[in-house]
Formats: C-alpha cells, structure tokens, sequence
C-alpha cells in the first residue's frame, strides 16, 4: 500500500469518526429536546485502493421502537379521553353539589316537597302557606342556577371542542406536507431523520385528540387512519375536521 493510499484510508477513518462524534454530540444536546429520537451513525466497510479496507459513514439510523411508540399513542389516546371526561364530570359536580349537601338541588326540591306536605295537612295555616311559597321560589332559583352553570359548562365544552378540532387539522396538514418532504430521501439521510423526528411530533399530538393507527407506506412516509378505519392521512391527501356548535339549549330544545 503506497503513502497516498495509506492517508486515504486514515482519512477516510477521521472523517466517519468525526461524524460519528458529531452525532453523539447531537444526542447529548437534545436529550431533553421534547420528540427528538436518538440517532446512530450507519456505517458500512469499504475496500481502500485494492488494499486493505476503511470505513465510510452513509448516515444515520433512529435508535426508535416502533412497538413502544405504537403503544404509547394509543395508551395516550386513552389517558386524554379520561383525563378530559373525569374534568368535565368534576365540574358537572360542582354545579349540581354534593347529594345531601344544601345549596344543591336536591336538598330544594326535598325541601319543596316537605313543604307542599305540610300544607297538604293544613292548607289553611298561613305560616305553612308561606313555607311552602318560599320553598317553591327557593327550587326555582336553584333550577335556573343550575341550568346557567351546565349551560357555562356546555359552552366550555364546546369551546375546547372546537380548539381540539383546530390544533387536529394543524397536525393532520404538518402530517401530510412532511410526508411530501420526505418523499425521495432516503430514510439513513440526517435531513430524513430529522424531518421524522418532527412528523413524529405532529402524530403524537394528533394522538392526544384522535385513536390513530399508523402505516409506513413504503416510501418513507405514513398513512395515519382511525382504529375504526377511516384514512385521516395518506396517499397525498388530508382530511380536515370540522365542527358546528348547535347553540344554546332551552326546553324546547330536541
């Protein structure tokens, strides 16, 4: 092996020890970078001038579980829709009261009741005629208390109904357009990883909102579909949600 051979070949020996550094480096300054996947680098052995061989690094592979990661999207799913109920049951909670407790609209209709028996028993006493009035004004005033509060608490539902729909249709359009960067990268290219790395972001929000199903199409990008079928993302489309608030609820409300 000549000289230019043998400084070939040890070149070629930094250069991918040198990238292999700059990707440690890269994982250590982005361990608690919020979605970033580790990376290693990927690289293959090659003959050196008939001589010998060297290495050479090709790019990068994403240290990443795919059966972890399905799992936690789906358990995440799961942990939202509770999370969310168990907080809109929390305040249904409070505008009716707790049973028994006074202020609540149990405790005014019992209280209703008692007095319309009494009065029952006596209608002519006056102190039981007015008993039985203030009773029946108390029970009023906790219903219309009572259906104001579910009112708020609707129009707070739908509020959040139709910010979920907003930040669903952001991810599901960042889906669909890193699908369309990714598209003729190969999947060891740095640029792929980190274009992943974010496309990832965008499915582990849409995630939050929406049971998902993930599918690599093969051709370095996903399709993303509902556990009940319907495609949300792929094959150069994107789905978008929409949602109409029916407006506020009387009593003759359907």
């Amino acid at each position: 092996m000549g000289l230019s051979s043998a400084l070939a070949t040890a070149m070629s020996g930094l250069r991918s020890t040198q990238a292999a550094l700059s990707i440690i480096s890269s994982n250590v300054a982005n361990a608690n970078t919020p979605g970033y996947v580790a990376q290693n680098p990927n690289q293959i052995e090659v003959a050196s001038g008939g001589f010998g061989s060297t290495v050479m690094t090709t790019g990068v592979n994403r240290q990443l579980d795919l059966f972890v990661q399905n799992q936690l999207r789906t358990e995440t799913s799961g942990g939202a829709y509770a999370d969310q109920m168990a907080n809109i049951l929390k305040q249904l909670q409070s505008v009716y009261g707790t049973p028994g407790g006074s202020g609540t609209l149990e405790t005014a209709l019992n209280n209703f009741t008692t007095a319309l028996q009494s009065l029952s028993n006596n209608p002519s006493n006056q102190s039981a005629q007015s008993v039985a009035l203030s009773a029946a004004q108390g029970l009023a005033q906790q219903l219309n208390a009572t259906t104001k509060g579910i009112q708020t608490l609707r129009t707070n539902a739908e509020q959040d109904i139709g910010d979920s729909v907003t930040q669903v249709n952001g991810a599901l359009q960042q889906i669909g357009t890193l699908n369309t960067q990714l598209q003729g990268l190969s999947s060891s290219d740095p640029l792929s990883a980190t274009l992943q790395d974010q496309r990832d972001n965008a499915i582990d929000t849409l995630s939050k909102y929406v049971d998902i199903r993930v599918v690599n199409d093969g051709t370095n990008g996903v399709s993303v579909f509902t556990n009940s079928g319907i495609q949300l993302v792929g094959a150069g489309l994107t789905s978008e949600f929409t949602f109409s608030s029916p407006g506020t609820l009387d009593a003759t409300s359907q």
